[in-house]
């Protein structure tokens, strides 16, 4: 990867040479022209509905029915997770929807199918997408409180795209290998949108071990991207696996603590990039950590400050949007995030943040998972995943942190409940403490 613009950029779906691969299904190369053919194929095939609930887990299958859905004037309904009370909620909450998938017996109203069913794909000319056409819903992760439904446009996700890759210096000689789900904002970006705009490879699969990761990397024709978050990259380096074919790691997500960005960049030995969004934004920033903590905005983006919030406006957003983030803003516009506005915790006059908190809990060597919370009683408890004692975890935070953020309770456990892109979930969290305080 460089750091210089991507000549190759497009603004539109079409805006590109379709004879150019888009990814590999059974050994076989499929192109972007088979890929828009196909997907106007399925979108044939589609029952009536205005929503559809993508559940597909194949990314390239997922890319072919996203498109389907649009094609069909219909919009894309991206679950937080793919647990049957969330599926159900959705369903039973958007009127005239159904659920798509790529495996049998998916167990809800709506359409599914397989790669076999594109055996016979058709060769029509594609159907041009207006760029102010909403391409789907997604949900918050729900980590602070209820999921929030979230529209995006067909040219929103284009746009970003386009500033993102630029910013980046990804190209068509790259082929991204991710670890998200595409439903998740993080993945359908970079997953779908950044290979439709930068002419990249995309890898259809979704490894999720370290040893597959690593496989698929190394059986790539091409040097690859990994795209992951810092729970799965922390696992990759403890593997203690060898990393071949790489051009470099993005993450998202969290907070990258210090300490595993430099093991990343040690183990893996390529630059570690990060993008800054949320599912409102979508990403609008970009950092390398061990060259500097301050986020760089994306061309044409301003973030800014007032008296009580901040706000991100500029490129591909239509309108100033409010940031749930404190930023830190320098003459430059670049920025660091002081916190979240809800995580802000003050406990015998003193303030601090639950995020850099947790950043700190987690740079502690040997401490696999931890986090901190507020208790009922107003003081902070703190949960961790570690083989190490909790007298020498205090000890190691008394040395980073007031004495009046010192946890209590402070208790190890085996496990802390997240989803899929590392977030905490927060009714699952939430029951855990009940549970344990009852116990």
């Amino acid at each position: 990867m460089s750091n210089k613009p991507n000549p190759g950029s497009c603004n539109g779906f079409s805006d590109f040479d379709p004879e150019r691969s888009f990814t590999c299904v059974n050994g076989k190369q499929v192109s972007r022209g088979e890929l828009f053919s196909q997907a106007q194929q399925v979108s044939l095939s589609l029952p009536e509905g205005r929503y559809a609930v993508n559940l597909c887990r194949n990314r390239y299958l997922f890319t072919v029915c996203y498109l389907a859905v649009i094609l069909r004037n219909q919009i894309n309904l991206l679950p937080q997770n793919q647990s049957p009370g969330c599926i159900e909620n959705l369903l039973e909450n958007y009127s005239s929807s159904y659920a798509i998938g790529d495996e049998a017996g998916i167990g809800y109203p709506g359409f599914q199918f397989t790669i076999r069913d594109l055996a016979r794909n058709a060769t029509a000319q594609f159907r041009s997408i207006r760029e102010d056409r909403i391409a789907s819903i997604s949900f918050t992760s729900g980590s602070t409180g209820k999921p929030k439904a979230i529209p995006k446009t067909v040219g929103e996700f284009l746009k970003s795209a386009q500033l993102a890759t630029e910013r980046l210096g990804i190209g068509s000689d790259l082929v991204l290998v991710s670890t998200v789900p595409p439903q998740h904002m993080y993945g359908l970006e970079t997953s779908v949108f950044w290979p439709l705009v930068a002419r990249t490879t995309i890898q259809s699969d979704r490894p999720f071990f370290p040893e597959d990761i690593r496989r698929t990397l190394s059986e790539s024709d091409k040097p690859c991207l990994l795209i992951s978050t810092p729970t799965h990259l922390k696992a990759c380096v403890e593997s203690n696996l060898c990393w071949t074919n790489l051009a470099g790691v993005l993450s998202s997500t969290a907070s990258m603590p210090l300490r595993l960005a430099e093991s990343i960049e040690s183990r893996f030995r390529v630059p570690l990039l990060e993008i800054f969004g949320s599912t409102e934004t979508l990403s609008f920033a970009s950092r390398r950590l061990l060259a500097s903590e301050k986020w760089r905005p994306y061309e044409g983006i301003r973030v800014s400050a007032g008296a009580d919030f901040c706000t991100v406006e500029g490129g591909h957003l239509g309108h100033p949007l409010r940031l749930d983030e404190c930023l830190e803003i320098d003459h430059n516009g670049c920025f660091t995030v002081a916190g979240r506005s809800s995580d802000l915790v003050k406990v015998g006059g003193k303030r601090a943040s639950l995020a850099e908190l947790n950043r700190l809990i987690n740079e502690i060597e040997g401490v696999r998972d931890g986090l901190f919370y507020v208790t009922e009683h107003g003081r902070l408890g703190a949960l961790v995943v570690s083989r190490r004692s909790k007298i020498s975890i205090l000890a190691e935070l008394r040395r980073s942190i007031d004495e009046v953020f010192l946890p209590r309770p402070f208790r190890r456990i085996s496990e802390i409940p997240r989803n899929e892109t590392g977030k905490i979930v927060k009714s699952k969290l939430d029951r855990l403490i009940r549970e344990l305080d009852i116990a």
